[in-house]
């Protein structure tokens, strides 16, 4: 199903232009991995599709309401320090419905649910700023589903994460995408692409759309060195197979 469509979506920061004549429909079928250049427009379109900046009638919701986008940025919270535990930041989701200044003993279900869902239900009543970068984000994920949302839009969910926390990201998208959640992610990481995306934008100003041929033979071997390597970062995830592999395989 199309959720949304973009027709010539022209952009500007004062007098600089950011995004040009860029076009692009989204079907909640698609794992679109949003790829380029620093500059490139990349995080403004996210946040256009998004509703938080202004245009004029170049972005047409057609099966969705801004209510069913969940949204995970760069930056996550202002103060990482501040002393709140995951069951809280979770709830953050749900703020625009609160009752009466409170959440509901069916508001904290929902949390705990969705904490189960992205594997964090044991640390519900963990300071956020005592988990790892990978399990931070996992949290970050789960407040952004916690309203039952149909699109999730991330901006560089890995940029921050080793190469082992950033494929576990990728594998829980990639089970929230195969359970009908939408999924648009901005990443550097080529190799994260061209295994967990089949569809592939590259924006530079204008945005051009890539059909990848997702290989379940690329998403194994990422999942492979995830299970079986103590050690592996951007130069062994560019390979096709392992040393260990290929003793198995002699």
């Amino acid at each position: 199903m199309q959720l949304f469509h973009i027709s010539h979506l022209n952009y500007r920061y004062d007098n600089e232009e950011v995004l040009h004549d860029l076009n692009l429909a989204y079907h909640d079928a698609d794992f679109l991995g949003i790829i380029g250049p620093n500059g490139g427009g990349k995080s403004t379109l996210i946040k256009i599709i998004l509703s938080l900046l202004p245009t004029k009638n170049a972005v047409f919701l057609d099966n969705i309401q801004k209510k069913d986008m969940g949204y995970v940025p760069q930056n996550t919270l202002a103060n990482p320090n501040f002393p709140i535990c995951v069951l809280d930041v979770v709830l953050m989701g749900l703020i625009h419905q609160k009752i009466w200044g409170f959440y509901t003993k069916s508001d904290r279900q929902k949390a705990l649910e969705i904490l189960q869902k992205v594997g964090m239900q044991d640390y519900w009543d963990k300071r956020i700023d005592t988990l790892s970068g990978g399990q931070r984000q996992r949290v970050f994920i789960a407040r952004a589903l916690v309203s039952k949302s149909k699109l999730l839009l991330l901006d560089e969910p890995t940029a921050s994460l080793d190469s082992k926390s950033a494929i576990q990201i990728y594998e829980l998208l990639n089970t929230l995408h195969s359970e009908g959640v939408g999924i648009i992610t901005i990443c550097h990481d080529i190799n994260l692409v061209l295994a967990y995306c089949n569809k592939i934008a590259y924006c530079n100003k204008q945005l051009f759309l890539h059909e990848n041929t997702k290989e379940q033979s690329k998403t194994d071997f990422l999942k492979h060195l995830e299970n079986n390597h103590q050690h592996f970062c951007s130069v062994e995830m560019s390979l096709t197979e392992s040393l260990c592999e290929r003793h198995e395989h002699g």
